[in-house]
Formats: C-alpha cells, sequence, structure tokens
C-alpha cells in the first residue's frame, strides 16, 4: 500500500508539471514567435518480485514478476513547427521562413531569437524591444561593398549619413534611330517623250530591244532573258536570239531577220528607214509567212503585231514605225508625245518656265524654240535639243549641276532608257531637287505658247511637260537625346547628343553640346554606322578619342565620360529599323550628394539605404544562424535562447543563399501555440491527475483498516 502512495504521489506531481507546460503554452498564445512545449512522460523504475525461469524438462518456464513504482517525466520537447505569419507593415518587423534564428548580442555573448520586433536605439542601432539586445549581421563600407574580412557586428543605420557625389563616367544609349531618315528632294518628271529608231542616222538602230515602243507608245514589253525567233516559209529551222540588256535592233536584222531572207533569197533584204520601219525588200524572190515571235505570252502579242509585213511579200513592204525613249541629243523637232504625236512646235514659239523652291517663287524665265525672233529680249536662250531643254529647266530653278545624294545625279536630265526602274518614264524630263524641305520644287510649269496663231499650237508639248511629283522633299532625319551627368563636386551638366543623318544608308553623325559655361575638351563630334542586322557596326570619333571631355569651370576636375551606344549583333544599345526615332541616353552613373532618408529590405537580408540623391546601396546584410539540433537551445527568457551542449553550434549564414531560411520584412512570425490541441491536452492531463489522487485517497483507506485491525 506505501508502494501505491507513492506512485499516485509521483503521477500527481509529474501530471502537474504537464499541467505547468500546458499553461505556459496557453500563456503565450499571442508571443511572436514563441514555440509551444510538450511533455513526455516515462515509467519510473519497477521492483523485481521474481525472476524468469528456464524450461526445466518438460515443463513450461515463467516470466519475471516485477511491480512498477510510479511514472517520471520523460522529456519536455519544444515544439519548432513554423508559426503563421503577420502582416505588421513596419519595414523594421521580420519573420523568419525556415529553420534559422535572428542573432543578436548582449555585449558579452550570443543570443537566438525568432522575435523579429526591432527597433532603433538613439545610436540607429536595431535592438530587441524586451532587452535592448543588439541585432548581427555584417554592416557595408561607404560605397555600399563588403570588402573580403569584414566581420559581422551589430547592425547600425546611419540616418541622416550623407552620400558623396559621384562624377558620371559612363552614358549608354538605347532604342532606335529611323533608317528612313536621309534628307530627301524633291524628284519631279514629264510625261515620255519618244523619237525614230533611226534618228540620228550614224546610230540608227542602236536603241537596246527593250527599249522599243510602237508608234502609238505602246512597249513592246521585250525583257532580258526574251527568246526573239525569226521564221519564213522556206526556211528549214527559225532563227532565235536571246535577249540581253544590250542587244539591240541592229543586232535582232543582222542576227535574225536577215539570215531568214538570206535563206529564201539571196537578194532578199530588211533595211531601217528614217521613220523607224523596216523595210523588206523582196528583191529575189517572194517572202511568205515571215513570222516574229518572242517565247514571254506577255511580249509577244505586241512583237507579232509591230514585225509584221503581211501574209506575203512579194515586192516592198514596211513593218509598224519603231521608237524609242528620247535623250539629251535629240532635236526636239524629231520628238513625239507619250502617244506617239508631233509635239506641234515651231521656231519661235515661246517657252516659260514657272515654279517656287520652299514657298518662294523663282523669276519667270522665257526661252524660244529652235531660234530667238527678232525683237526678243537681249540674252534670250533658244531651246533646239533636249538638253537645251534640261539646261533651262536647271538654270530656271538655280540648281546645282548634281542633286547633291549619294547617287550624284543630275539634277536635269532626259531619264536614260538603260537605267534600272527609278520610277521615272524612260525618256522623260527628270527634275531632282537638293535635300531638304527649304530646298522643295513646288508649282513646276514648264508651258509653250504659239508664236504664229495660223499655224499649229504647241499644245501636245505642254500636255506632255505636266510634272508629275514621285517623291517630296523633306529634311534630313535629327534626333535629340538629353540627360543630366555630374562632375565630381556633384554639379548638374546637361548633356544633349543629336544624331543627324548622313544621308548615307546605315550612317548617322552625332554631336554632344552642353547647356551651361562648360568648355567642351573633346570628343564631342561622330559617326555611328550600322550592319544589315540593324545593330551598331561602328562607334568611332571625329578627333581620335576614346571619350567625351569637357571641363565644368567651377573649379572641379575635368569630366571624362565614356559613350556606350552598344555593339554589333546586341539590341540593348541603339538600333537602326524602320519605325520611328525613339533612341534615349537611359543611363549615366553620377549623382549629386545625398541624405539617408528611408531604408529597404529584401528576402535575403539586404539592408538598403534610400538616398534623397535617387541612390541606392546597401547598408548592412542580415545573418542567421542554423544548428544541428535547435531543440537542444536553452530557453534564456524575452524570447531568446542560448547554446547548449547538446545544440551544437551556431553557424552564421546569409539568408536564402547559405541557407534556406528567408527573411519577411514587415511581418511577424506568431506562437505555434493550437490552443484546441492544448485544451485537449488540460483534459487528459486533469483526468490523469483525477485518477492519481484516487489512488492515494483509496490506499489511505486500507491503511485505515489496516490499523484499525487492533482495537
Amino acid at each position: 500500500m506505501v508502494r501505491s502512495l507513492y506512485a499516485g504521489i509521483s503521477g500527481l506531481r509529474n501530471h502537474q508539471v504537464a499541467m505547468d507546460v500546458t499553461g505556459n503554452n496557453i500563456a503565450n498564445v499571442n508571443t511572436t514567435g514563441f514555440k509551444a512545449g510538450r511533455v513526455s512522460f516515462k515509467e519510473s523504475m519497477a521492483q523485481l518480485l521474481r525472476g524468469s525461469s528456464r524450461p526445466p524438462g518438460n515443463a513450461g518456464g515463467t516470466n519475471p514478476m516485477q511491480l512498477g513504482l510510479g511514472m517520471a517525466v520523460g522529456s519536455i520537447d519544444t515544439m519548432l513547427v513554423q508559426g503563421n505569419l503577420q502582416s505588421t507593415g513596419k519595414i523594421t518587423d521580420l519573420a523568419l521562413e525556415g529553420t534559422g534564428y535572428l542573432v543578436y548580442s548582449s555585449g558579452e555573448g550570443d543570443f537566438y531569437s525568432r522575435n523579429g520586433a526591432l527597433q532603433m536605439d538613439s545610436t540607429g542601432r536595431l535592438v530587441s524591444p524586451t532587452n535592448g539586445f543588439m541585432l548581427q549581421g555584417m554592416v557595408a563600407d561607404s560605397n555600399g561593398n563588403y570588402p573580403p574580412g569584414s566581420r559581422i557586428g551589430d547592425i547600425r543605420i546611419p540616418f541622416g549619413e550623407k552620400a558623396p557625389a559621384r562624377n558620371t563616367s559612363i552614358v549608354q544609349y538605347g532604342c532606335n534611330l529611323d533608317s528612313d531618315s536621309e534628307g530627301l528632294g524633291t524628284i519631279a518628271h514629264s510625261n515620255r517623250f519618244l523619237s525614230s529608231v533611226a534618228i540620228p542616222a550614224a546610230s540608227a538602230g542602236t536603241a537596246t530591244l527593250t527599249s522599243l515602243y510602237d508608234a502609238q507608245g505602246n512597249s513592246l514589253g521585250i525583257r532580258a532573258g526574251d527568246v526573239i525567233s525569226v521564221a519564213a516559209e522556206g526556211v528549214a529551222a527559225p532563227r532565235s536570239i536571246t535577249v540581253t540588256d544590250t542587244t539591240t535592233l541592229n543586232d535582232l536584222l543582222a542576227n535574225a531577220i536577215r539570215p531568214v531572207l538570206t535563206a529564201v533569197s539571196p537578194a532578199d533584204a530588211a533595211t531601217l528607214q528614217a521613220d523607224g520601219t523596216i523595210r523588206i525588200n523582196a528583191a529575189g524572190a517572194p517572202v511568205n509567212n515571215l513570222r516574229i515571235s518572242s517565247n514571254r505570252p506577255t511580249s509577244n502579242s505586241q512583237v507579232a503585231t509591230v514585225f509584221n509585213w503581211g501574209p506575203s511579200v512579194t515586192t516592198i513592204a514596211d513593218s509598224t514605225a519603231l521608237r524609242r525613249p528620247a535623250m539629251e541629243t535629240d532635236n526636239i523637232t524629231d520628238l513625239y508625245d507619250a502617244a506617239g504625236n508631233t509635239l506641234g512646235l515651231e521656231s519661235g514659239d515661246e517657252i516659260r518656265v514657272n515654279g517656287d523652291i520652299g514657298g518662294q517663287a523663282i523669276p519667270t524665265q522665257t526661252a524660244y524654240f529652235l531660234a530667238v525672233p527678232a525683237g526678243a529680249p537681249a540674252g534670250s536662250v533658244a531651246v533646239a535639243t533636249m538638253q537645251d531643254l534640261a539646261n533651262l529647266i536647271q538654270g530656271s530653278f538655280n540648281l546645282p549641276q548634281f542633286d547633291g545624294t549619294m547617287y550624284n545625279n543630275v539634277s536635269v536630265s532626259v531619264n536614260d532608257a538603260d537605267t534600272p526602274d527609278d520610277r521615272i518614264p524612260d525618256g522623260s524630263v527628270a527634275i531632282r531637287g537638293q535635300a531638304g524641305a527649304t530646298f522643295s520644287l513646288n508649282n513646276i510649269s514648264i508651258t509653250a505658247t504659239n508664236s504664229n496663231l495660223n499655224n499649229i499650237s504647241p499644245t501636245r508639248l505642254n500636255a506632255n511637260m505636266t510634272a508629275t511629283e514621285i517623291q517630296h522633299a523633306r529634311d534630313v532625319g535629327q534626333h535629340s537625346t538629353s540627360i543630366t551627368v555630374y562632375d565630381e563636386s556633384g554639379d548638374a551638366h546637361v548633356m544633349t547628343t543629336t544624331f543627324t543623318h548622313s544621308g548615307i544608308p546605315g550612317e548617322w553623325l552625332w554631336e554632344i553640346t552642353t547647356e551651361g559655361g562648360e568648355s567642351i575638351l573633346g570628343g564631342n563630334t561622330g559617326r555611328i554606322t550600322f550592319g544589315q542586322d540593324g545593330t551598331p557596326s561602328s562607334f568611332t570619333f571625329d578627333d581620335n578619342s576614346t571619350a567625351f571631355r569637357f571641363d565644368p569651370m567651377n573649379g572641379s576636375n575635368v569630366v571624362v565620360i565614356r559613350l556606350d551606344a552598344g555593339s554589333p549583333g546586341s539590341f540593348s544599345g541603339i538600333t537602326q529599323f524602320r519605325s520611328p526615332s525613339t533612341t534615349a541616353a537611359k543611363f549615366q552613373d553620377g549623382y549629386p550628394m545625398g541624405k539617408l532618408q528611408d531604408i529597404s529590405i529584401d528576402e535575403y537580408g539586404e539592408i538598403n539605404g534610400l538616398y534623397t540623391n535617387g541612390v541606392t546601396k546597401s547598408i548592412a546584410r542580415i545573418y542567421v544562424a542554423e544548428f544541428n539540433n535547435p531543440a537542444g537551445l536553452f530557453k534564456k527568457g524575452d524570447s531568446m535562447y542560448s547554446t547548449s551542449n547538446n545544440s551544437g553550434e551556431a553557424v552564421m549564414l546569409r539568408p536564402g543563399i547559405g541557407t534556406s531560411t528567408k527573411v519577411k520584412p514587415g511581418a511577424l512570425e506568431m506562437s505555434n501555440v493550437e490552443l484546441a490541441t492544448e485544451f485537449t491536452n488540460m483534459i487528459t492531463t486533469q483526468r490523469g491527475y483525477q485518477a492519481n489522487a484516487r489512488v492515494i485517497t483509496t490506499s489511505d483507506n486500507m491503511l485505515q483498516e489496516l490499523v484499525q485491525l487492533v482495537r
């Protein structure tokens, strides 16, 4: 009975311990960073009443007989389950996600806690509000760097600290320059003028096949690569030639038409007439079913129509007249309009040139066709050839000989038939103004008046000279961007970079100017060129500098700024595509003096200072401690822990980098106590306590009965 009394007492005493732990958990249900405790019991000891025996012979063995003598507390464990996070909005409130601990120093030793409710003391140190212990981490140097050998210590926020000024050393550019930015001049042209292929006689028939027209001004449509075939009755095989850009009408006569006629009769011949027709002379034998065709359907019908002498030529037959585009050397009286009509000119007809340049009207220029009549003003000009007409127009608009573009076109010319397609009709009068809106040509008017009303009027010439504008003048593309740069004293200087298209595809000129009294020392002009991929292929300085340099003229040292416009194959700098110009100086690394006005903390424990000059730099880094056995830490009160023999030493690591633990600024970790669990534990603890108390009272009654056996 005495044994049962002491067993009950051990149960009462140890269930009281369990109740103490539960009470402590419930008391700390709202304690920041608190970790709940848990009690586990163990059997205390056992008294051996009889030992066990081995089976003797055929009988069985017996088990030991032991009597328990109560129970004891096996362990009081700390439950390290992550608590929920509560947002506070206060930047210096820190919660931890993970197994690490914030590190505090009392000045004599280090302590560890999950409570990150921090405040600042009078010197700017981050401290625990419950005991003033100082948060530990690594403090950056004045430039925000952590040089080798930096040590962990108290974290201090130096509010009011000044960030020294820094001079600009680099300016970076980005975005786009429009590839379609070269300056353009006005381009206008008349309608096509035509001439006979037999004029002048010295070069008759030298017109290329690709430039031929019929008498009504319709192109034959012959192109390089076409195969022109000539066949006739009695000729075993057609004669063919393959057209090139230089194949002439004489080539067709000599290499195809005449050989076919010779095959019919040696006396038969084909000759080019003064009116542009081809005459077949069947002197030896009739020529039947003479056919000329093209292997390309779009030109075959026109070729067959023009080169047509009927089904049979017995004596002489002429084809349709052939025309070619006019040239500068042609006499105007030999020309036709685009529809093949004569121009209606006579000697003495007056021609006038009118128009304006950039909105300013030019003085009216008067000249005369073929000859200057009696009584005309002194210095009057006679216009006999197309070159004379071009010279008159050039002089009237005071145009230079060439248009100033990279192609070096003649300002006023008769467009040659053998030039590549430039949207100007072959044989028309082309007028090219200088680049820029200031030199735009407008209201171009070139008209002739009849000198003798009794004769034909030059109305067809006037209609054919109507100017058609195919390109409007515009200024060269230019784009500017400005950025504020700083000298070593922190004074601001506005630096403006202007990009101007050079007129050469893919090339721009750049120039840097300043707005104050600065003295530019060099590196302020140059060129930037672009490759086919739209990225910079070169960025050069006109004076062979490597950087832009200027003297602030305020006592500070010369500012040297490297210009970064990008590199080949990289689209992070300036590009050149067919898109509006948006290039900007997007970054420079200088700044004036500033004061620390605010801080930010990230999940990696980095404390960054925000200065009034816009500079952000690192101030300190919070470190967390990791333990092999965090449950083995000593509780020291104030939500603090210290190391024990079984916790292991603290390992200091950067949150999120050296450990998976991360910092959550503006939040606190709540207690991980679960009230439902604690209330349930109270019920089971109370019932256990009651049962042990019943053992004591029952044992007492039994003792009383024993005492009363003797009266």
